[in-house]
Parts: C-alpha cells; sequence; structure tokens
C-alpha cells in the first residue's frame, strides 16, 4: 500500500487518540453528603465543563504532563474554543517532560492537516522519533510506515521500517503487525 493511500488511514488514527484524550479527563465522584444531610443543587453541565476546563488549567500550569496534554487536546478539537498555538504550546510543554502521546500529537500538528500555516516537516520528524523512541506504538507504526515507503522526506529503510513495526506489533498494535507480514512477505 503506497504512503498516498496509507496516510488517509494513519490521519484519522491520529485524529482518534486526539478526540481519545479529550474524553480522558480524569472524573472525581461527587461526594455524597451523609444520610439526612442536604444536598447542593447540582451544578449545571455547562458550569461544570467550566469548571473542569479550570482545573485542568490549573494542573497544567502546576506542570502536570498529563493535564498539559488533555488541555492541549481540548484547545485542538474546540473545546472550549480552538485554538491551536494554545494546543501546540501545551503539547510541548507536555513533551519536553518525556510524555509520548503530546509528542505524537505535535508530530500530527506539524504535518499541517489541521491548519496548513503549522506545517513543519523537521519538527514533524522530531516529536515523531520522540514518540516512537518512547514507545508509542502508533508512533512507531506510522514512523514505520513512513521509512517503508520513503515518505515524508525520509529515506526509504525497509530494515528500520520492519524494527519500527515490530516493536509496535510487539505493544500488540494490530495495523503494525499486518504491515509486518507484508514486509516479511517482499
Amino acid at each position: 500500500m503506497s504512503i498516498q493511500r496509507a496516510l488517509p488511514r494513519l490521519v484519522c488514527i491520529a485524529a482518534l487518540a486526539l478526540l481519545g484524550a479529550c474524553t480522558q479527563q480524569q472524573q472525581q465522584p461527587p461526594a455524597t453528603p451523609p444520610a439526612g444531610q442536604p444536598q447542593a443543587p447540582a451544578t449545571p453541565p455547562q458550569d461544570q465543563q467550566a469548571s473542569e476546563f479550570e482545573r485542568l488549567k490549573q494542573q497544567a500550569g502546576r506542570g502536570d504532563p498529563d493535564a498539559q496534554y488533555q488541555l492541549g487536546s481540548l484547545f485542538f478539537v474546540g473545546k472550549p474554543q480552538k485554538d491551536l498555538k494554545q494546543a501546540e504550546y501545551w503539547w510541548k510543554q507536555a513533551a519536553d517532560k518525556g510524555h509520548s502521546q503530546s509528542a505524537f500529537s505535535l508530530a500530527f500538528l506539524y504535518t499541517g492537516r489541521a491548519d496548513p500555516a503549522f506545517a513543519d516537516q523537521r519538527a514533524m520528524h522530531k516529536y515523531l522519533s520522540q514518540a516512537s523512541a518512547a514507545g508509542n506504538a502508533m508512533a512507531q507504526h506510522v514512523l514505520g510506515s513512513m521509512y517503508a515507503q520513503g515518505a515524508e522526506g525520509l529515506k526509504q529503510d525497509p530494515n528500520q521500517a520492519r524494527a519500527l513495526f515490530q516493536s509496535a506489533c510487539d505493544k500488540q498494535y494490530p495495523p503494525s503487525c499486518e504491515a509486518l507480514k507484508k514486509l516479511q512477505a517482499n
């Protein structure tokens, strides 16, 4: 399969991963008052979202890489508003602390598919390699695909592709297991 045909599928996988981050925000169960105690009125959903967003901003500001990743992902998908500069900022903060999903998200941002103004092949390679080196199976698969096809400015290198696919397959990432079978068949 050529990279031109495979890339839309990879972009879709990356987008789904980003959207999944937005649903992974830590939800604290509501405190239940003891029996017989009056309960506070329920917080309207919009207020809950706003307070959750503020809590996340505070955690991110204190340097929590998971909160930074989640906050960047919210800005990416437009909750509360789409702001790719903020997404980039928060993902960089987390990636600099070794957060592999943030590095992978930055790599996607730098493909320019969300906004051509962010296209930066060198930065895309840097963050994709960082995520891959940290053991992110999806990043290993995408990078392996690029090496297999000689795409996105990388020279074709079947050995590097095989090693990346094997590593991702070892982590139970099915697309890499399939790609590895195809690569070994050639």
